[in-house]
Order: structure tokens, then sequence, then C-alpha cells
């Protein structure tokens, strides 16, 4: 019965649903490179960028994609990643992550750390054509513009790892709720059809999603694949973090910045309620 109270039962049921993070895929995305100066910018200390040092460069893939999974329906995003890898494990950190409806936004966030907004990503199909678009609170802030004109490479597997770090505002408005936990997810894809060719990449202009702060060095391949994926979480790394660096990594991806928004006027000029343990700290030694 529905309620707002589940049983035992029902927890357990929820816990089995949602575990194994399993979805199919119809993609188009596009591999890039932006600057290694710009990847070491807005990568995590723990991370290091993949791609060309010398030549001051790294890798990195936009992607608009329809979800049908296996525990929250179906679903649309577009998301832009920078290549990186943690020790020896090479992966991707997503800068933006935009998805449509409520419920795979959340169970993202607050299930497994990411970064997701609510938005859209479409794809229009033409022939060998395919164009795709991400927009968020109205604005385009993403374009693909491909020709896929390879031949089907069918059926084959591919392992890869995903990056997030899980963290959370403390309930007083300062600092992380709990030290920052690195979720390192072992990923599997099972492609039914992967076919590659030509494309262009295109930025918007939004402050909420700066997707436009992204130097785009040059375009590689583009791909359009189908595929079903499946993303274990394979290690859990709890980080340390005594100067609270990782808030800036938190802001600046997952949440727009609430000083933008509309305030009402007695509040105007008053941005404190709970006060900053720091500043007391120093008034009391003072």
């Amino acid at each position: 019965m529905p309620g707002y109270v589940k049983n035992k039962e029902e927890v357990q049921r929820i816990e089995d649903f949602v575990a194994p993070s399993r979805f199919t895929c119809d993609e188009i995305g596009v591999y890039f490179k932006t600057t290694w100066e710009y990847a070491k910018s807005v990568l995590p200390p723990i991370f290091e960028p993949l791609g060309d040092e010398e030549a001051g460069t790294c890798d990195a893939y936009a992607n608009v994609t329809q979800y049908e999974s296996a525990y929250c329906g179906t679903f649309d995003g577009a998301i832009v990643s920078i290549l990186c890898k943690y020790g020896d494990i090479e992966g991707y950190w997503m800068l933006t992550e935009i998805i449509s409806p409520e419920l795979p936004v959340a169970i993202g966030r607050e299930l497994w750390g990411e970064v997701k907004k609510n938005g859209n990503g479409r794809i229009w199909r033409d022939g060998a054509n395919v164009r795709a678009t991400g927009d968020r609170r109205g604005i385009q802030v993403m374009e693909i513009n491909a020709d896929i004109t390879g031949p089907d490479h069918g059926p084959h597997v591919v392992d890869s790892n995903g990056f997030d770090i899980k963290m959370f505002p403390h309930s007083n408005g300062r600092g992380l709720q709990y030290p920052p936990l690195l979720n390192i997810w072992d990923i599997k894809y099972e492609y039914t059809s992967y076919r590659e060719g030509t494309a262009t990449l295109e930025w918007g202009h939004s402050k909420w999603d700066p997707t436009d702060t992204i130097p785009i060095v040059s375009v590689d391949k583009a791909i359009d694949a189908q595929f079903a994926g499946y993303w274990p979480l394979g290690q859990q790394i709890e980080l340390e973090d005594p100067d609270n660096v990782y808030a800036g990594y938190m802001w600046g991806r997952g949440f727009d910045d609430p000083t933008w928004m509309p305030i009402a006027h007695r509040f105007k000029g008053l941005d404190q309620l709970n006060p900053d343990p720091d500043r007391q700290t120093e008034q009391l030694n003072a």
C-alpha cells in the first residue's frame, strides 16, 4: 500500500531495486580536447588529467543520452566530462550533468554524489546526421552536430571507471556535513551498436552552467551508440579536507549559486543566521 512510512519489506525492496545502477542508453557523443591548464583548474587535487601534458591538452567528452533505467524510469541527459585518473585508475569527472525528470536528479545527487541539475538533453536524427542539445533554465548550453558515416562495429563490451565525490552542505550552511567520499564506479558498457563519425561542438552562454568557459582546442571523433550500462560501486574512499577545499567543487558544479536568486527586501544585506564557527573562535581568542 502507498504510504508515508515504508515497512522493512518495502525498504528492502527499494534498496534491492536502486542498488544495481543499470540503464539502456541511446547516446550521441563527441570527444574533444581542452587545455591541460583548464583541466587542472577544475579537477579536484586528487585527480590528474589524461591527455598530453607536453602539448598542453587534456581529453574530454560531451554527450547527450536517452536513458531507460532499472531504478528510476526513463530520463534524458546532457553531460560534459573531463578524462582523468586517480592513481592508476583512469576514468572521468563530470563538470556538467543536466538531467530530467526529478527522480533521477535526486537519486544521482543523494545516492551517488553526482552533480545532476534538472534540465533536458534532446536528440534529433535525420539519416546520417544527428543533432543533440542540452538546455537548462531556458538556455541551450551545448549542441552537437554529427555526421555518422562509419560502419557499425557491432556488439562488444568495454570496461571503464567513473569518479564522483559524495558531499553535502552542512545543515548550518557552513562547510560540508561529513568528510567528502570518493566513489569509484566499475563500469561495463555492453554495446549493441557503435558507429563513429565527425562532429561540431558548440557551447551556449549561461552563468548557471558555464560550459562556455571550457576551452575547445580541437574536436575529435563523434560516436553514435546504443548500449546497456552497469555502474556498480567499486570503491568508496574518505578524503581528507582540512581546509574545506572540496566545498568549492560542490557549489561550483552541483548547485546554482543561491546568492544570484531574488531576495525579499527585508533580508537584503542580512546574510548570516547561523554564526560562522571560525569567526566565533577568532572573536573569543581576541
